[in-house]
């Protein structure tokens, strides 16, 4: 059962990490990047199609394999002890992002920018 369990979230997480991957390749290799402008406009969007939800995919594979650890491991305190930090870490990451993401919509809300928050879809 444990082996199961173990190859379907490895594979989850697998499908999970490929995909923004793909979206920033689909999304901005049509760009056009001549000129500085262009450049800048196409690492932002890299940024958003790819980068960020990568970072989310991590955290939240960090804290599921957490999660994961801890329930499967009773009897081994180590391991339930690694889980453990798997968790916290997991949950500070996904804080992080989602306080920076509020950050930048108070900011771009405050100085009248345009929204460049990523949008999950």
């Amino acid at each position: 059962m444990k082996k199961i369990i173990l190859l379907g979230s490895y594979a989850l997480v697998g499908l999970l990490m490929f995909s923004p991957a793909e979206a920033a390749v689909t999304v901005c290799g049509n760009a056009a990047v001549g000129g500085i402008e262009g450049i800048i406009n196409w690492g932002q969007c890299v940024l958003n199609s790819a980068l960020v939800p990568f970072l989310v995919t991590l955290a939240m594979a960090g804290f599921i394999w957490g999660v994961i650890q801890y329930y499967l491991n009773p009897g081994n305190e180590e391991k339930r002890k690694n889980g453990k930090n798997f968790i916290i870490g997991g949950l500070i990451a996904l804080f992080v992002i989602v306080a920076m993401w509020g950050l930048v919509g108070i900011l771009t809300g405050t100085l009248g920018l345009s929204v460049t928050i990523p949008q999950i879809k």
